[in-house]
């Protein structure tokens, strides 16, 4: 099978799953944008918990060999061989420049057949579901999350789900989506904060300040994927610039 290498930035690191083979160890996925402006999706690339956590986080530029995955049809999906790190991150405007001029919304996603994309939404309101307060061990934490994704919130469920209402932004046709957020970052952030406090409610009001807080002062996009089973939107990154940043044009070559 063919091989390619690629060199990409990373704006997403998804949750870490399982190993399908031994049932020991973790893999994570990662959305990242390459040279030429493409959103990939990224799998797997090694994971543990613990000593020895995965060597990269987003901005970071790392070299893959790829090729075509199995199962996967989604166009935009690759199958990660090897990784390196560049140790060469990108600096925030840079981002913001790869990222702008991908922003869409999800009808014209839709409309193209994508399972990746980046839209800009216009809040409406924010659902949160506290299903448990124990599971703040970050590895149950994520195990949960996994379990999640493989199972839909049919017979699985987070033991916090936060879900938008919102709509894109510039979009006529939109009338509105209910998506649930998976990124990982801001789910460390909720684990942390059921570490701190057990009251539901007052683990809502937490969450709303946090999100209050960061929106303020920064701009917001959600990077979108599809479920690999259901093909139904996810919303698996939050991408946060600060507010009125200039952006320069000083990508270093990438």
């Amino acid at each position: 099978m063919k091989r390619e290498k690629e060199e990409i930035a990373v704006l997403v690191r998804a949750t870490p799953e399982k190993s399908k083979k031994d049932g020991e160890g973790h893999a994570v996925g990662v959305i990242g944008i390459n040279r030429q402006g493409e959103l990939l999706r990224l799998y797997p690339l090694g994971f543990r918990y613990g000593e020895g956590l995965v060597d990269f986080r987003k901005n970071d530029l790392l070299e893959v060999t790829v090729t075509k995955p199995e199962h996967d049809i989604r166009w935009e999906s690759k199958k990660v061989l090897s990784h390196t790190n560049l140790e060469k991150p990108l600096k925030e405007r840079e981002i913001k420049e790869l990222v702008l001029p991908l922003v869409t919304s999800i009808e014209r996603l839709n409309i193209g057949g994508a399972s990746l994309g980046i839209v800009k939404p216009e809040i409406a309101n924010i659902e949160i579901n506290v299903n448990s307060t124990e599971a703040y061990d970050r590895q149950q934490y994520f195990n949960l999350m996994g379990d999640f994704l493989e199972k839909g919130e049919k017979t699985a469920r987070m033991p916090v789900e936060i879900r938008f209402f919102f709509r894109c932004k510039g979009e006529e046709a939109c009338r509105g989506h209910k998506i649930i957020l998976l990124d990982w970052e801001f789910n460390d952030t909720v684990r942390n904060i059921i570490r701190e406090v057990h009251e539901p409610a007052a683990i809502e009001r937490k969450i709303k300040d946090h999100f209050s807080d960061l929106i303020k002062e920064k701009e917001l996009y959600f990077i979108m994927g599809t479920h690999f089973t259901y093909g139904t939107w996810i919303i698996t990154g939050l991408f946060c610039p600060e507010k009125n940043g200039k952006i320069q044009s000083n990508l270093s070559g990438y």
